[in-house]
């Protein structure tokens, strides 16, 4: 038993000699090896490969973001990036809510701001995709010419201060597919709003693969709105966002009561003095809810004629 317990004391050392990012590198390649073992039975590991997985690209990061704020430069570049998101991320809540109610959206600006708060994440997202792929990619190209400079005398603390630089190098490149592919099912799935992205890697792959269904049976999500120009032809249409932001505005924002004619189960926003947005329950719409503008008539007077 004296070589199990050799064994167990390299490991240690092994292990004590890895940093965060290496050792989740290390649990992913032992998960992924266990899941081709299982011939696919067990789709749970590749949940935890993907938590491993991004739990070492965010170690990555942020010892990246570290070297980047502690400069200047980086500071002033991370700030200004953060800027320009926030600016574009307001001017999309509002082109989107615009789009869902037809008028301004400046009288209804809780809706704007929740529709702000369901559409960042996806734009941050993507923004962390991008630079995550920059990163990554220029980082490997980075260590690869390091280690392939090394028996020209060339040296760096890059690789001199980390355990097995060659070993995490060639975990990072192999796995950078994978990761790719986790985010684009995570991003697909949040604008889709079901976990359909995801599905495989939910289901054990068949030996025959099964006949593909009919155009018309499949599910289609429209995810950028092809019929808009200018801002709006960038502005992801998420259906479960709109239905959200449609619920939101006419059960909390706007008026169930008002001085104004109402009928049934309308709702007004007031747009000025003489105008009101009158929204009213309507099933065949797309998002459950008819918009129109009328003028503010009075309850003493005699209906107004909607304006559209």
């Amino acid at each position: 038993m004296q070589w199990l317990k050799d064994c167990q004391i390299r490991v240690g050392q092994i292990w004590q000699q890895l940093d965060l990012s290496q050792r989740c590198y290390l649990i992913s390649v032992l998960l992924l090896l266990c899941w081709l073992f299982s011939l696919n039975t067990q789709p749970w590991l590749l949940g935890l490969l993907g938590i491993s997985l991004f739990t070492a690209v965010i170690n990555d990061i942020w010892q990246g973001f570290l070297r980047i704020w502690h400069s200047l430069p980086g500071k002033t570049f991370i700030l200004v990036s953060y800027a320009i998101l926030a600016n574009f991320c307001f001017a999309l809540a509002d082109s989107s809510v615009n789009n869902l109610i037809g008028v301004r959206p400046e009288v209804v600006p809780f809706s704007v701001n929740l529709t702000l708060m369901l559409l960042a994440p996806f734009w941050s997202f993507l923004l962390a995709f991008v630079l995550l792929a920059a990163y990554l990619i220029l980082h490997s190209v980075k260590l690869m010419l390091l280690v392939m400079l090394r028996p020209l005398g060339v040296r760096s603390h890059h690789l001199q201060g980390g355990s097995y630089p060659k070993l995490s190098l060639t975990a990072r490149l192999c796995f950078l597919p994978v990761i790719f592919i986790y985010m684009a099912a995570a991003m697909s799935g949040y604008l889709n709003g079901n976990t359909t992205a995801i599905e495989l890697f939910q289901q054990p792959v068949t030996a025959a693969p099964e006949a593909a269904p009919p155009r018309s049976a499949v599910p289609e999500v429209t995810v950028f709105n092809q019929q808009l120009s200018g801002i709006s032809g960038i502005n992801p249409e998420v259906r479960w966002i709109n239905r959200t932001v449609a619920w939101f505005l006419y059960q909390i924002e706007s008026l169930s009561k008002s001085q104004c004619v109402m009928q049934g189960a309308e709702h007004l926003v007031h747009l000025n003095d003489f105008e009101v947005l009158v929204i009213t329950p309507d099933d065949s719409q797309p998002y459950g809810y008819r918009y129109q503008v009328r003028a503010c008539g009075s309850a003493t007077g005699p209906m107004p004629r909607s304006s559209h």
